[in-house]
């Protein structure tokens, strides 16, 4: 072989055993770097681990059954403690990091993660956000961050209650980059594009309900949440022992919530934003009950234009969709006597511009259900959320309605028992916070009032016949006609829910319908 070729080759081999030999110690020297920074971690941090791979000329870096332990800087008590099989650092960028004071990687990915979380109460979230930033001192961006098959607890700092478990969760974030140095919330962290997949999620929302979920997938413009409830987590009476005030006992169900159209952050001024173009509720189906033998709860009730102009974050829902629901309002009065019920089901309903964030526009109501089993149902509810004097119109059509359907639920609650038949009856509400206005027309066929007993189940003969004596039996003889009613200055009681107030309202306009001459 020629000598020329054969020098050639020796340097050939002996550059390659030199980069071979400098790539080893290169890695070891990353690899070693990687420890003594995980060492020089804060005394409140432990990690450990089995071992770790690095890669030099890829920029690839595995860490090995990694477990962090955190602990609160104040105590010694546990609030974060992870575990997985590997941590997956890939196509870091030693340019970047060496002269343009920035990390950057193609992606993490952690696999099989384990995670346990305390969440104090006590700690604002913008502490959190800030300790977490002041810790960073260089700029951070990685194309895609990925989390697979993680099972995640959190737990009350304090109790150790559950807050959140999530035992099926992947996730993948887009584009992730963290300027330490920005001053705004909304520049600080800030991404494209995520998705998340979760299964069998538990969320305690407060000391008495549980929100539970079978699966759910969110994107950064759209959510679909199956098998969705929301449940009081004891049976009525628990409840009732442990309230100091009257409260719902709630039990809904959806079968699935789409929300399309999604947006939500902090704008410039650091408020939080969540807005959506549509929400679909399909096949809600809701109980809620209330025992009025429990002591009352007389703070001041708001309208919901005033609830939903109050709310400290802005919030923009353009329509939201109820199909196919169904909910069932129970009230007990009596210890001894069965809650009476009013039932409302195959109801189609929207709800258009909900929130504080559309200026003049109306927020509009409509609702199509079935009452009681077999009555039709309109309903249609306006009002203006930026108007501060809260003004309101409700109006409503009932159709044909037996009205001894009623009796289940004024019998228990009001001690009168209803016979006869509404043909049909429309009545509009006009009012504020503070008082209403009710015109009636209706329709009806021998109807007639049993005033009852103070035990709710005998006839009170005498005050019976004193009641029927100023109720006009039909709506006319000429059963084309309608009787009208009408009521002006109806006091809102403050204290009760908005539909106490349409209720006191629709019952000073029957009175006024039965009991006077019914002329418009």
């Amino acid at each position: 072989m020629n000598s020329k070729y054969k020098k050639s080759g020796v340097i050939i081999a002996v550059v390659g055993v030199v980069i071979m030999i400098l790539t080893f110690i290169t890695n070891i020297i990353i690899e070693r770097k990687i420890k003594n920074a995980i060492d020089d971690l804060p005394k409140t941090v432990d990690v450990t681990y089995a071992s770790i791979e690095a890669s030099v000329w890829s920029g690839n870096l595995t860490l090995f059954s990694p477990y962090v332990i955190v602990n609160g800087e104040t105590t010694d008590k546990v609030i974060l403690e992870t575990e997985s099989y590997t941590i997956e650092v890939n196509s870091l960028s030693y340019w970047d990091f060496l002269f343009n004071d920035k990390i950057s990687m193609e992606s993490i990915v952690v696999n099989d993660l384990i995670c346990k979380y305390k969440h104090n109460p006590l700690v604002k979230n913008d502490d959190y956000n800030r300790s977490f930033l002041d810790k960073i001192k260089k700029a951070i961006q990685v194309d895609k961050i990925e989390i697979k098959d993680a099972d995640v607890l959190i737990s009350n700092y304090d109790t150790d209650s559950l807050l959140l478990s999530i035992p099926k969760f992947n996730f993948k974030l887009l584009d992730f980059k963290i300027n330490p140095n920005e001053s705004k919330t909304n520049k600080n962290i800030t991404f494209k594009d995520y998705e998340c997949n979760a299964q069998h999620i538990k969320w305690a929302t407060n000391e008495f309900e549980n929100i539970t979920i079978d699966s759910a997938h969110v994107t950064h413009h759209s959510a679909n949440f199956k098998g969705f409830e929301l449940k009081t987590k004891y049976t009525k009476a628990d409840y009732s022992k442990i309230l100091e005030k009257e409260r719902d006992h709630f039990n809904l169900a959806v079968k699935e919530i789409q929300i399309l159209d999604m947006d939500f952050g902090y704008n410039d001024e650091d408020v939080f934003y969540f807005m959506s173009e549509k929400i679909d509720l399909n096949t809600p189906d809701a109980e809620i009950y209330r025992d009025k033998l429990v002591a009352d709860d007389f703070s001041y009730k708001p309208l919901y234009g005033t609830s939903l102009r109050d709310l400290d974050f802005n919030l923009g829902l353009k329509r939201v969709e109820i199909i196919d629901g169904s909910i069932s309002y129970l009230e007990k009065v009596k210890s001894d006597e069965e809650a009476g019920r009013l039932d409302f089901a195959a109801m189609q309903a929207s709800f258009t511009n909900i929130g504080n964030t559309f200026g003049n526009d109306d927020t509009v109501i409509q609702i199509q259900s079935t009452f009681m089993e077999n009555s039709s149902l309109n309903v249609d509810w306006n009002f203006k959320v930026a108007d501060t004097t809260d003004q309101f119109i409700f109006k409503a059509d009932l159709g044909l309605f037996d009205a001894t359907q009623m009796n289940q639920f004024t019998q228990p609650n009001l001690y009168v028992g209803l016979d006869g038949e509404l043909k049909q009856t429309y009545f509009t509400i006009s009012g504020n916070p503070i008082v209403s206005r009710i015109d009636m027309k209706m329709k009806y066929d021998e109807f007639e009032i049993s005033v009852l007993k103070s035990n709710g189940k005998e006839k009170n003969k005498f005050l019976s016949s004193l009641a029927n004596l100023f109720v006009s039996k039909d709506s006319e003889d000429d059963k084309k006609k309608y009787r009208y009613g009408q009521a002006e200055e109806v006091e809102r009681v403050t204290n009760k829910s908005v539909f106490n107030f349409i209720w006191l309202s629709i019952k000073a306009a029957l009175l006024s319908a039965m009991t006077g001459d019914g002329n418009k």
